[in-house]
């Protein structure tokens, strides 16, 4: 039996969020694993190289992905992470994006360690409706952050909020720089 008053079970949201972070941070686990098995020494070392350029801006969008998920623990800010709003719609595409890009990444490294032939380019239709999605997913949350943001002038109330809009645009900006990164063409 347990005591209740020593017992702290974490929210649905708390659980979800750290979950999905958790499955995208063992993703990119498995993605180095697969990547550091690829022979170097063939062919296949300009498709690596690519690849690993890949796995760079993902692990990037991780990080970013870290700084604000540290915020769902500031209770000024734990209204933006409800799961029914622009915040959650923009981090729950870009978990499900990512998933489905590391699975690609790692199904192209493993065709690499077996030397057989990979596409490791995107579709620029596919990257470009991606963005797209993105955008407004990203303009809904602005506008909400917005509204929510607290108008007084208390110095700590506007500090805490600068901060998180910082990671907020830093997290942005490292999911354009994988969409413009999986865009580049072969070469470049």
């Amino acid at each position: 039996m347990t005591d209740l008053g020593t017992t702290r079970k974490l929210s649905a949201e708390a659980d979800f969020w750290r979950g999905l972070f958790d499955e995208l941070t063992s993703r990119i686990a498995r993605l180095e694993e697969a990547l550091a098995a690829v022979p170097t020494e063939d062919a296949s070392a300009a498709s690596l190289v690519r690849l690993k350029s890949y796995a760079r801006a993902l692990d990037e969008l991780h990080g970013a992905l870290d700084r604000v998920q540290r915020d769902r623990a500031d209770l000024r800010l734990k209204p933006l992470f409800a799961l029914d709003g622009p915040l959650a719609g923009f981090l729950s595409r870009l978990y499900g994006w990512c998933e489905g890009m590391g699975a690609d990444f790692e199904r192209m490294a493993t065709a690499l360690q077996r030397r057989q032939p990979t596409g490791v380019v995107f579709s620029h239709k596919a990257v470009n409706e991606s963005y797209a999605q993105f955008d407004a997913l990203i303009q809904a949350m602005r506008r909400a952050n917005d509204a929510a943001r607290p108008r007084d002038e208390r110095e700590d109330e506007q500090r805490v909020w600068r901060a998180f809009e910082e990671r907020l645009e830093e997290l942005i900006w490292a999911t354009e720089w994988v969409h413009m990164t999986l865009a580049r063409p072969p070469g470049e």
